[in-house]
């Protein structure tokens, strides 16, 4: 009986967290249809040139112009290239639509391997850039899960020339975004991505929570297919190399066709062993088991096996399993077992978005949606319907129990002292159970607090710049608009300071990015020291330029410790990579006492005026001045 009380708390406890589970996924769909993500910008009058260098004699020097044959034009901005380890060249031309918006070049796949991008202005180079997934993540140009480029500014046309190579094929859509478009929907494209993995997550460590209890396989086999399924679409959509993996370009390169193999090989197990084939048809069990291995022998070679021999074989046998899958669950339909049409429903969506996206990657259709989006779309419809159907599975099974207890019952009715022991035993699995749930109900909150803790540690992460460690551009708006908000309603002079570091561009020409990068964190690591009060706050505002928030400070103060910092920085060189490099800095400073029907960033705006009037001056100084009446409302 303790067993018994055992697996019945374990099946109380499946159906609460699979209701949870609903509602999350539910909240996900919602979430899904409320926000309208913002699109990249279209470029007017502009057509993308294409070039395939098969012999790889060109080189940037040496493009033929555009108006040349040698280029083929497409009418939308997206390359479906064969795979191919060929270099291939795309060109474009960018007008100056917006002169006062920043603009950013995203190539929108996170598995190129070599990528090369030149901004030339009147045949004069403006910037150039080159990284790759074979290189560590680090080496991105801007830390985001695609390949993400800042557009230099141009007086009236920028050629824009990237050079790209993989071993795979090429589905890159390239986008153009302005600034401003392009912060809102990371914002709301990371809420997605926090909503749709946590998902995921908290399913397959749910089972395996529920397996460690039942030791029963199909909740490890489950656990294992939705994590392996999670981290299958962390890689496909940049997000795994970003966080996880972020230092090893090989597990880069092997994680798609790694986590694919591990998922597919857990989907035929736990198909296998949930459907119980093996009761049914042997034939097809084996069958079952014999894809398993062919799947379990793919993960440990495909890191072995160069990418075109690997990749397309692999996709159109992802294509068959796919629909022999869902004949399965047909068959099991068919053969009218009992979880099979359930099954074939949960299924349907998750088999058919997993072969679109599978026919997109081959080149044998177009979709108008990115496969990843589409794959996901497909995981949490699938998820929310294998969550409904596990809950009528444990009432199914939790029927059953009860009617074995009453024929139980029913048949040792004549029997007294049978009957009395068979109540005992009742009562004390009813007491057993409700122990259990109430230590398994607190297990549960001590995880979730602990979640909880986590989640915490992340958002203190998310605001925090990733190579200087001091706090970033998200901390710095909030912490902005605090300030000037208690400046108000508590009628304290407020203090914002721009800091900028002089010929940045300069030093990263002649020494690298790697020199570059040392120079801001130097920069940085001066002026957490100079800041004393636990109210100060400096940041990092974007590239070489920093933001200070100095609350409660008159500007005379402001001004003497920031000539102090800047004189430090002048006088101290920086050493990195076997050079020494001596930096200035600029410095605009800015004071007032912000009054409420004040625009809330009108001083900000003004600190930055005062950097570029510094720069005007020569550079290497401070210009501070206080808000003039003439910015009063």
């Amino acid at each position: 009986m303790a067993i018994d009380a055992l697996f019945r708390s374990v099946l109380t406890q499946r159906a609460a967290i699979q209701l949870m589970s609903a509602t999350c996924i539910l909240l996900f769909l919602i979430t899904v249809f409320s926000i309208k993500l913002q699109a990249p910008e279209p470029l007017p009058q502009s057509t993308l040139f294409y070039l395939d260098d098969t012999q790889q004699q060109y080189k940037i020097s040496t493009l033929p112009a555009l108006s040349s044959d040698k280029w083929q034009g497409l009418e939308r901005f997206q390359l479906a290239l064969p795979m191919t380890d060929t270099p291939h060249w795309v060109s474009f031309n960018m007008t100056n639509i917006a002169s006062q918006e920043h603009w950013l070049l995203e190539l929108n796949n996170p598995f190129i391997d070599h990528v090369s991008v030149w901004f030339i202005e009147n045949n004069q180079l403006l910037d150039h850039y080159q990284t790759g997934d074979s290189q560590p993540f680090a080496s991105r140009v801007m830390p985001y899960e695609t390949f993400l480029f800042p557009v230099p500014e141009f007086e009236e046309q920028l050629r824009v020339v990237v050079r790209i190579s993989s071993e795979g094929t090429l589905q890159v859509p390239i986008n153009v975004w302005a600034e401003s478009n392009f912060l809102v929907f990371n914002g709301e494209h990371s809420v997605l991505m926090g909503l749709f993995f946590g998902i995921l997550f908290a399913m397959g460590i749910s089972n395996l929570f529920f397996f460690v209890i039942s030791r029963q396989p199909v909740f490890l086999l489950y656990a294992g297919y939705v994590l392996s399924f999670a981290l299958l679409l962390s890689a496909m959509q940049g997000l795994g190399y970003k966080y996880i993996w972020s230092e090893s370009p090989w597990m880069q390169k092997n994680s798609v066709s790694l986590w694919a193999s591990a998922t597919v090989f857990y989907a035929i197990v736990f198909t296998n062993v949930l459907l119980d084939i093996k009761s049914v048809s042997l034939r097809l069990h084996k069958t079952l088991n014999i894809l398993a291995i062919v799947f379990a022998v793919a993960l440990v070679a495909s890191p072995f096996i160069p990418k075109p021999w690997f990749l397309e074989p692999f996709l159109f046998a992802l294509c068959g399993i796919c629909i022999f899958i869902y004949a399965v669950s047909i068959w099991g339909w068919y053969k009218k077992i009992h979880l099979a049409r359930f099954y074939t429903l949960a299924w349907t969506s998750l088999l058919v978005s997993c072969l679109m996206a599978c026919l997109e990657h081959l080149n044998l259709i177009s979709l108008t949606i990115s496969s990843n989006y589409l794959l996901m779309l497909g995981v949490i419809i699938e998820t929310f319907l294998l969550a409904l159907m596990l809950a009528l599975s444990v009432n199914h099974q939790r029927r059953q129990l009860f009617r074995a207890q009453k024929e139980a019952l029913r048949k040792e009715r004549d029997m007294r002292a049978v009957q009395e022991e068979v109540l005992a035993q009742q009562n004390n699995a009813q007491e057993e159970l409700e122990y259990s749930v109430q230590e398994r109900t607190l297990e549960l909150e001590i995880a979730l607090r602990e979640l909880s803790e986590i989640n915490r540690e992340l958002e203190e992460k998310n605001t925090l710049d990733a190579l200087t460690g001091i706090r970033n551009r998200r901390y710095f708006d909030k912490k902005y608009l605090a300030e000037v908000r208690r400046s108000r309603r508590e009628r304290t002079e407020l203090v914002v300071a721009m800091i900028d570091i002089d010929h940045f561009k300069k030093v990263n020409d002649e020494h690298g990015h790697l020199v570059g990068d040392d120079c801001i964190k130097f920069v940085a690591e001066r002026l957490k020291k100079t800041l004393k009060r636990p109210s100060d706050d400096v940041c990092r505002y974007g590239g070489e330029e920093f933001s200070v928030i100095l609350p409660s400070t008159d500007i005379q103060g402001a001004h003497d410790l920031l000539d102090q910092l800047r004189l430090e920085i002048q006088n101290t060189p920086v050493y990195s990579a076997g050079v020494t490099v001596r930096l200035t800095v600029s410095i605009g400073l800015a004071s007032a006492i912000m009054d409420p029907q004040q625009s809330e960033d009108v001083l900000i705006g003004f600190a930055d005026q005062l950097l570029y009037q510094a720069k005007n001056n020569g550079r290497n100084c401070i210009v501070a001045q206080k808000l003039p009446d003439s910015e009063q409302p």
